[in-house]
């Protein structure tokens, strides 16, 4: 019994030192358990940021790649009305949205120049979607207007935040049913040009905002790039005093459409077609006395009838004619589809509602009107080819002069069962400069 007293004590001292141990090595295994729980998460977290990273990098590196052959395919693109389509295009194989829309700045007409600017869908994705080409909204409202105005390319995020939210316009649902995830302004020269809107993109190309940014950049420039060409080709071709075409684009013309005939009537003999072939005809007339009208009045005075007849002519014609001023008082009336007869008729329409009209001291001319005097031909009958049309209407307008002036003459001599070539070849600039009387 005595030696017992001390073995419990012993044993209950020894208990009391070891219990709390016990416990402290559970709570230090309870610690290791959630600190190896926390490194597997935090690894498996590391696992998943690293095969994003390694997503994005290739994906990346995949359109740095790609990207001058995107920009070759913007700059191959010579025209305002194809460059929305590549834009379009280069987003699709670049990012692969869902859903993109282009959309490019249209300025309102001088009678409408009292409202702003609008922008106007140019190309869609995919296809069958609700918002046609040609559909135009409002620059200064929505999301859209919003990032116009800003200049700058947004996300979802950025067109959330209270500040955006503060600065958005109110108004109707500019495209309904497209929440796009992505917008950039097209931008060059501080001038926003258009916009790309893109919904749910399949690749982000590591930074969604920075790759389309890279392409509206680009897209902007092309833009651009293909407006001045556009606005210099048109510069080139039209007369600086009347504003239609000059003689360097109507010749041009001429033979480009004496070609499409010739290959329309021998495509159609061709295959049997035995039907009536296309006509094409010309109208080459020019203003009766007009000398005596320059002595007279002065040559300023005589400018402004140029303008004024040329503004008189271009609005009576039909839009698919086209005419130009080819020297001097000298002008051409391109019908294309149109026979002889019909371009006769047409010829004088033109001719009599010029003489009708109340032109600026047309009473003072020796006709006492403001009269043209031409000539008409046809092709292939009084011309095989542009220098050889041109000379046949420019001998009838010869003709009509002699006559008395103020009247329409067909060409002669036209050469009965004459077979337009396949694909003749493009003639050198027809040269009109035969004396004829004023």
């Amino acid at each position: 019994m005595g030696t017992l007293i001390p073995f419990v004590l012993g044993l209950l001292v020894t208990a009391g030192l070891l219990i709390p141990l016990v416990l402290r090595l559970r709570a230090a295994a309870g610690e290791a358990d959630e600190r190896a729980d926390a490194t597997s998460d935090q690894f498996g977290h590391l696992q998943r940021t690293h095969a994003q990273l390694q997503e994005e990098q290739q994906s990346l590196t995949q359109f740095l790649k790609e990207f001058p052959h995107l920009a070759r395919d913007l700059f191959s693109a010579l025209t305002e009305r194809q460059i929305p389509g590549t834009i379009l295009h280069v987003v699709q194989r670049s990012l692969e949205p869902a859903h993109a829309v282009v959309l490019v700045k249209r300025g309102r007409a001088e009678e409408e120049a009292s409202e702003p600017a609008c922008l106007v869908v140019a190309a869609v994705a995919p296809e069958g979607s609700p918002h046609q080409v040609g559909t135009e909204i409002p620059i200064d409202r929505g999301e859209l207007g919003f990032a116009a105005e800003a200049q700058m390319v947004m996300n979802r995020q950025d067109l959330s935040s209270e500040t955006a939210l503060s600065r958005i316009k109110p108004g109707p649902e500019a495209l309904a049913g497209l929440r796009p995830d992505f917008i950039a302004p097209l931008v060059f020269d501080q001038e926003t040009l258009g916009l790309i809107a893109i919904a749910r993109p399949k690749r982000t190309a590591g930074d969604g905002k920075a790759a389309l940014r890279l392409i509206a950049q680009t897209g902007a420039q092309a833009l651009h790039a293909a407006a001045a060409y556009s606005r210099m080709r048109i510069s080139a071709e039209m007369d600086g005093l009347t504003r239609v075409f000059n003689k360097r684009h109507m010749e041009q013309a001429l033979t480009e459409l004496i070609y499409r005939t010739a290959c329309t009537s021998y495509d159609r003999r061709s295959h049997g077609d035995q039907g009536p072939v296309p006509g094409l005809s010309i109208f080459l007339f020019d203003i009766d006395h007009f000398k005596h009208y320059n002595d007279t009045n002065g040559h300023l005075a005589g400018d402004r009838l140029l303008q004024e007849l040329a503004r008189a002519v271009q609005e009576s014609i039909r839009k698919d004619d086209i005419f130009g001023r080819f020297g001097g008082e000298e002008f051409l009336l391109i019908l294309p589809n149109t026979s002889l007869a019909q371009s006769l008729a047409t010829a004088n329409k033109v001719r009599t509602m010029l003489a009708g009209r109340p032109f600026p001291f047309a009473d003072r001319q020796p006709l006492g009107v403001l009269s043209v005097s031409g000539g008409v031909a046809e092709y292939p009958h009084h011309g095989m080819d542009t220098a050889g049309l041109l000379q046949a209407a420019d001998a009838a307008l010869y003709e009509a002069k002699r006559g008395g002036r103020n009247r329409v003459v067909a060409a002669s001599r036209p050469q009965a069962g004459t077979e337009p070539p396949a694909a003749p070849d493009p003639p050198a600039s027809a040269a009109i400069g035969a004396e004829k009387p004023a």
